[in-house]
């Protein structure tokens, strides 16, 4: 009988011994300084990094990583990058450069788009910025497996006006999908009950903020202009923009002719009811906010710009109104 136990009692202590020896093996380098330069990529979750980190060498037990992981307060996330890292690392340390994001430096340039730019003047930025080759970006443009891989039918107006800093080493590509993601983390979060609220999809408030991008210059005014265009949609009105004229004869004209109203253009909106088949330009936030929220309360109809260097408007909820709000108007 005592026989017995201390033969468990010594199993029990082999095993013991066994899983201290066994931890310190795992816990310890894989290595003796090899360098390496090892790819967060991401949406990488730690499982597949602890499995990459094993298959290249740097560390000898993807499960002892992932219980370490599990030890460290509040299993911080890890961050995507580029690291360098040696096989002479123990995984914790491996673990607490991934958890830090201490990637290795690289060089950087900063773009910006400015608020209304087209596509066309876009992807002149990032030519001009970047060295990208034009023809490649105009291809892009047009691909539709590029296009469908962003959830977008077009480009145009969601080519997000920001100050951005790249890595000289992104491809054109990704640093379209980088701008493009920028902007849709820039719509609101509620959107779905507010695109209920509007009737419109989300294609259609990018059009109708391209056009108050364009029309408004005061930010307190657009959730008005963009109350207005709704309500004329709404109604089957016309919606009359300036700015959509100036799209389709491709030049912005301080005052535009008659005949300039009479463009045959499905941006012509003198002409078409309802929005454009696309939007005009790059929409910035406010625009986009007050696009996914106009203000309709007021019933305004019309309006036309004060000329006074304010950038504001006045506004007019009938037709007889607003041609009273233009006679009241200095002469130019």
């Amino acid at each position: 009988m005592k026989r017995a136990a201390a033969l468990v009692i010594l199993g029990l202590i082999v095993l013991i011994l066994t899983g201290l020896i066994l931890m310190k093996w795992c816990g310890g380098p894989s290595g003796k300084g090899k360098d390496c330069v090892f790819t967060v990529e991401r949406g990488w979750g730690v499982k597949q990094i602890a499995e990459t980190l094993a298959d290249s060498g740097l560390i000898r037990c993807p499960v002892y990583f992932l219980w370490r992981y599990t030890q460290v307060h509040n299993s911080p996330s890890l961050q995507a990058g580029i690291y360098h890292i040696t096989d002479s690392m123990s995984p914790d340390s491996i673990l607490s450069i991934l958890a830090t994001g201490d990637v290795i430096p690289v060089e950087t340039s900063w773009v910006t788009l400015a608020p209304a730019l087209t596509l066309e003047q876009s992807l002149d930025v990032l030519t001009d910025s970047r060295g990208f080759s034009r023809t490649l970006l105009d291809s892009l443009s047009r691909d539709s497996s590029f296009l469908s891989s962003l959830n977008l039918p077009t480009l145009s107006g969601y080519l997000f006006p920001e100050t951005y800093e790249f890595a000289d080493s992104l491809l054109p590509e990704q640093v379209l999908r980088r701008i493009v993601e920028t902007g849709i983390s820039r719509w609101p979060a509620d959107r779905v009950e507010l695109l209920e609220s509007s009737g419109l999809s989300v294609h259609e408030t990018i059009i109708l903020a391209s056009i108050v991008e364009r029309e408004a210059k005061v930010d307190s005014e657009r959730a008005v202009i963009s109350g207005i265009f709704l309500s004329r949609i709404r109604r089957g009105m016309k919606l009359e923009s300036c700015a959509t004229v100036q799209f389709a004869i491709g030049e912005v004209r301080e005052v535009l002719l008659y005949r300039d109203l009479e463009i045959d253009s499905p941006y012509n909106t003198y002409r078409i009811t309802g929005l454009p088949p696309g939007p005009i330009c790059s929409p910035g936030e406010s625009s986009i906010s007050a696009s996914f929220s106009p203000d309709i309360t007021s019933g305004y109809l019309y309006f036309v710009s004060m000329e006074d260097g304010s950038g504001r408007h006045l506004f007019a909820n009938t037709h007889a109104g607003h041609l009273a709000n233009i006679r009241s108007l200095p002469e130019r």
